[in-house]
């Protein structure tokens, strides 16, 4: 069965996520034990080196083309997006169950939607506005803030927006630059922008932990590069929205690792952002097929 190229970038979206469940269930269990800069800018690194070895391997007579950046300044516009969004979110992280840090995440989809519509002039129909209200009211849901502000859920939801923003510029980027390369400049980012804080934070760390940071460079990379041929398979409102299933993800991971059990708030919330982001795949296969780039 031949599928098309939206339902692939779909799936390699989904994937992509379940990789990066791993890497922050992995960034939330170290960061225990060392500071949480230290494991990114180990396991970005890693990762760093991991792609380039790839890339060297998987593409032996077109390396020219693939380490080709197009159009730099994009790299760095999403460099620094991702240094500014990452750590936001993995300051975040250790304060949270990894419930409540997936169920904020679930706004980057629709806010991708948005920001698309407004700066790449992707169609954008009437219902998404109502999607993007039954989101934020999922959310507010599941975090209960009449219990009481959680600072730290703060800091992830603006972490958020500015990951969303840099799904945006990788959506761009994908019409001219390598997913090798964006993955490559990506994670180098991300490693350098962690560097200064993890060492000022260093306190040693043992081989173990080590071993575990590298394990980490994997998943970061592989996701990193699923994800841009997600965006170069699909336009962003059909690669963004597999991202629900890290709530499926998350708690599994969650609850065997950390022993969390999400609050009824945290279900019920979760389910409502889960059902507005499938409604929102139903509802535009033929935006999903590219017909209304």
């Amino acid at each position: 069965m031949k599928h098309s190229a939206a339902t692939l970038g779909a799936l390699s979206s989904a994937i992509a996520f379940m990789f990066f469940t791993g890497f922050d269930t992995l960034a939330k269990f170290l960061s225990q034990s060392c500071s949480v800069f230290l494991v990114m800018a180990v396991s970005y690194a890693a990762g760093t080196v991991i792609m380039i070895g790839y890339v060297l391997v998987r593409h032996k007579h077109q390396h020219k083309a693939v380490f080709k950046m197009t159009h730099p300044k994009l790299h760095l516009a999403r460099g620094i997006t991702q240094i500014i969004g990452q750590s936001c979110a993995y300051i975040a992280l250790p304060h949270i169950s990894l419930a409540e840090f997936y169920v904020v995440i679930f706004t980057m989809p629709v806010m991708t939607i948005l920001i698309s519509s407004l700066t790449l002039k992707e169609v954008i129909k009437p219902y998404v506005w109502l999607i993007v209200v039954v989101n934020f009211i999922g959310i507010l849901i599941a975090l209960r803030p009449d219990q009481g502000l959680n600072i730290w859920a703060l800091v992830l939801f603006v972490g958020t927006f500015v990951l969303a923003c840099s799904l945006v510029l990788l959506r761009k980027m994908m019409r001219t630059e390598s997913s090798e390369m964006t993955s490559i400049t990506t994670t180098g980012f991300l490693a350098l922008g962690a560097l200064i804080p993890a060492v000022m934070s260093f306190e040693g760390m043992s081989l173990a932990m080590f071993g575990w940071m590298m394990v980490g460079g994997v998943l970061c990379s592989f996701a990193q590069i699923l994800l841009s041929n997600a965006y170069r398979l699909a336009p962003a409102a059909y690669a963004g929205p597999p991202q629900f299933l890290q709530l499926v993800y998350g708690a599994i991971a969650g609850y065997l690792m950390f022993g969390d059990v999400p609050s009824m708030w945290i279900y019920i919330g979760g389910a409502i952002v889960i059902i507005a982001n499938i409604t929102l795949i139903l509802r535009q296969p033929r935006m999903a097929d590219g017909q209304n780039e």
